[in-house]
């Protein structure tokens, strides 16, 4: 079986909260297109809503308005829904070490048949760990995987593929927190078929704390890559030191079409309905 490789660079912003034992409820919007091929774009609308309960447990649901249009051709409607029930901890020791993990499964409230979402309920997990060498700087290493159906699937990803990802945050400033990352397909349910690779750069700006606005944006490097992402956003689910939470760039694009279909989904169905 052949292993393909995908390699994402990106620039992201991430701003940080302290753990707290009381119940919170966080909110983001993010609205964003993405050129997946010559003649296919997507539009989605993403609201991202969150509790989070004992400073550790995070339940997510990622709720979407997704426009599709393919040679001439449209499609509007809701996507699928993602929920998410996600974990991390924070230890206090040197470097403050958070580990996270996170189980996703995607319901299929999109209209297949009109090229609108996958048409079936699909499972997957995420993992990572973060580390923080000085009081300015954090990274991170994540990776998710899908099992079933079509995992955590996104537009701009494969589905049932195994990703991993590298990520560094500095504190630019008191408001501005930039970022580097590093992310691979290392495994795929087909293993004929070609992964993305994808370069990107992001950017927060904390209004007041959690507050933020981000903006992300993505160009692809092969065909088998969306050719370009924009998505902006604004709320207070971005802030956060968890690895399996969005709160870099990589995470961000993902999340703002994760109610979508991949990239060749959909295929001649768009403007159907």
């Amino acid at each position: 079986m052949r292993i393909p490789l995908r390699v994402i660079l990106g620039v992201a912003a991430t701003a940080s909260v302290p753990a707290s034992a009381v119940a919170q409820v966080s909110y983001g919007f993010t609205t964003g297109v993405a050129q997946l091929t010559a003649t296919r774009r997507e539009r989605a609308f993403t609201a991202v809503l969150q509790y989070q309960s004992h400073g550790w447990l995070t339940l997510s649901a990622l709720p979407a308005f997704v426009h599709v249009s393919d040679s001439g051709v449209a499609s509007s409607g809701p996507g699928d829904l993602p929920l998410v029930a996600g974990a991390a901890h924070t230890f206090a020791s040197g470097w403050s070490p958070t580990v996270g993990a996170a189980f996703v499964a995607t319901l299929p409230t999109g209209d297949a048949a009109c090229g609108l979402g996958s048409g079936q309920t699909s499972f997957g997990v995420d993992a990572g760990v973060g580390l923080a060498p000085s009081a300015r700087l954090r990274v991170s290493a994540s990776g998710s995987h899908g099992f079933s159906g079509l995992g955590t699937q996104s537009s701009l990803s494969a589905p049932q593929a195994t990703s991993l990802r590298f990520e560094a945050a500095v504190a630019a400033s008191a408001h501005w927190i930039v970022a580097g990352a590093v992310g691979g397909d290392v495994g795929h349910s087909d293993s004929t078929a070609p992964l993305a690779r994808t370069v990107g750069a992001g950017a927060s700006y904390v209004i007041a704390a959690p507050l933020a606005v981000t903006v992300d944006v993505g160009h692809g490097l092969t065909s088998a890559s969306p050719r370009w992402v924009l998505s902006v956003g604004i709320g207070t689910a971005f802030a956060g030191v968890s690895p399996v939470a969005p709160t870099s760039s990589l995470r961000r694009l993902k999340d703002s079409f994760g109610g979508g279909v991949s990239r060749g989904g959909g295929a001649g169905k768009v403007g159907r309905c």
